[in-house]
């Protein structure tokens, strides 16, 4: 059995993709998100099957601070190149287009998530939801 079997055999269905917009903390926003802020789209898994499970806010905050690591690092459209949770706080999007804000990623972060279209945007704690989004934007779904 080579790499690639072991990798599919393995492998498990996401059941609860989370898509998100992500924008890079600023001192202050100078207008709608813009190149110095710069900004990610990008999609982590719910997992609630299998043998391994990310169903839990330690696991999704892990997998999360993982990605947005990697892409600090790999882009150079961003100035900050380690992401500190604290510099940042979270909005859950629904259809309406209505967002739920959280300054911290706990439980409840978490559970609402689950409970939501799993539409995220992070945006740095300088930012104005208004602002930060046009409709073009904060439509994630």
């Amino acid at each position: 059995m080579n790499d690639n079997d072991k990798i599919l055999e393995n492998y498990i269905e996401p059941d609860a993709p989370v898509e998100y917009l992500f924008v890079e903390k600023a001192e202050e926003q100078v207008k709608v998100i813009n190149d110095d802020q710069g900004y990610i789209y990008g999609f982590i898994n719910i997992s609630y099957s299998g043998e391994f499970k990310n169903d839990n806010i330690d696991s999704f905050k892990q997998l999360l601070e993982e990605e947005l690591n990697y892409c600090l690092k790999e882009y150079n459209s961003f100035k900050t190149d380690v992401i500190d949770f604290n510099d940042y706080k979270f909005g859950l999007i629904d259809n309406y287009k209505n967002i739920m804000e959280y300054n911290v990623m706990n439980d409840l972060f978490f559970n609402d998530l689950i409970k939501s279209l799993r539409n995220l945007l992070i945006v740095g704690k300088d930012f104005e939801w208004e602002a930060t989004c046009g409709f073009s934007l904060c439509t994630l779904y």
